[in-house]
């Protein structure tokens, strides 16, 4: 009997002390106040997307991107490219045709299923590997004919960016770090390909990676206060989610490309996104110039980045700061030789 009073004792405290920390309205105050850059409430977040069904496209392109060697040599082949920051292309290694994926990408729109949740699965895995197997394919692949200087590098480039482009409207957080890492990569070797950039480059140039990760972001945030309010609405989780808010309304206002943001609080820690994102801008200027010298034109000083600035010597673009990154990221050098 005495145990048995003790068990109720215990349980009636353990409620009582969940009761104490369940704070709903705290948190549902918190999901109510609107995200900047107009994104709205925490609960528009998953209110504005639309279910997508996979294109046959979509399954093809997979098919043909397990296909693939399974080796690092194209990947190894890019980064090296990439990080040597010269105009010069080293000797590429052998490299799988992936001329039926390139005219796969350019032929018809791709459109992959459209999931809710943050992701994690390992559909979202395959389908991610996949993904960035083919992007280093196909801009490996560029690189050993613009090596030869074949204009038809810019094809595979093509493809990378419409593939690119297919993760448009996908809100989870690990498909839009595809989507930058794509973006980067078709920018940090496109100012060593034939000359003249054909018109759909400008595209490249002008997008900004940072909004379409703050959605992300955003609806990550929703989907725990989400499941947070449901199970164990808290005041640490109202905080958390003012806190993440915080975050994006300084990223929104945010001039400079060096940037180092403090970290959420749900989920898995994004600073390491946001310094990627942010010196993208830089890494989209250094392009830009470059391509503007080889043509033989005057470079552009100004950067859009509030803490820096753009100079030529004759034959070494230089920004004037450094961006450090750490690794495993290998992004374009921020000087860059063009000239011998």
């Amino acid at each position: 009997m005495k145990k048995a009073l003790v068990a109720v004792a215990s349980i009636a405290l353990v409620v009582w002390v969940i009761s104490w920390f369940r704070v709903p309205d705290a948190v549902a105050t918190s999901a109510a106040r609107p995200w900047p850059g107009g994104m709205g409430r925490l609960d528009s977040a998953a209110g504005r997307l639309k279910p997508m069904q996979a294109s046959e496209a979509s399954v093809t392109l997979m098919a043909r991107a397990n296909a693939l060697p399974k080796n690092d040599a194209a990947g190894d082949f890019v980064a090296r490219e990439i990080a040597r920051g010269e105009l010069v292309i080293g000797k590429p290694p052998a490299l799988p045709d992936v001329s039926a994926i390139r005219d796969l990408l350019l032929r018809e729109p791709v459109v992959w299923q459209r999931r809710e949740g943050i992701g994690g699965s390992n559909d979202f895995y395959a389908a991610r590997a996949a993904q960035m197997t083919v992007a280093r394919a196909l801009v490996a692949s560029a690189l050993s004919k613009a090596r030869a200087n074949d204009p038809a590098a810019w094809e595979e480039l093509h493809a990378v960016w419409n593939l690119t482009r297919s993760l448009d409207g996908h809100p989870q957080m690990m498909v839009q770090t595809a989507a930058l890492t794509m973006a980067r990569t078709i920018n940090a070797v496109a100012w060593k390909l034939p000359l003249p950039a054909p018109p759909w480059f400008g595209d490249v140039l002008q997008r900004d990676s940072v909004q379409p990760l703050l959605e992300s972001f955003q609806y990550q945030t929703a989907s725990y206060a989400h499941d947070g309010l449901r199970l164990f609405p808290t005041k640490m989780l109202a905080d958390s989610v003012d806190h993440d808010r915080g975050i994006a309304e300084e990223l929104v206002k945010e001039t400079r490309c060096d940037v180092n943001a403090p970290a959420n609080e749900i989920g898995t820690d994004l600073t390491s996104v946001w310094h990627r994102a942010f010196r993208y801008r830089a890494e989209r200027e250094a392009t830009a110039n470059a391509l503007r010298v080889r043509e033989g034109k005057p470079i552009e000083t100004a950067s859009h980045c509030s803490d820096g600035a753009w100079a030529f010597d004759g034959t070494t673009l230089r920004f004037s700061r450094d961006i450090p990154t750490a690794p495993p990221d290998r992004p374009l050098p921020l000087t860059i030789r063009i000239k011998p």
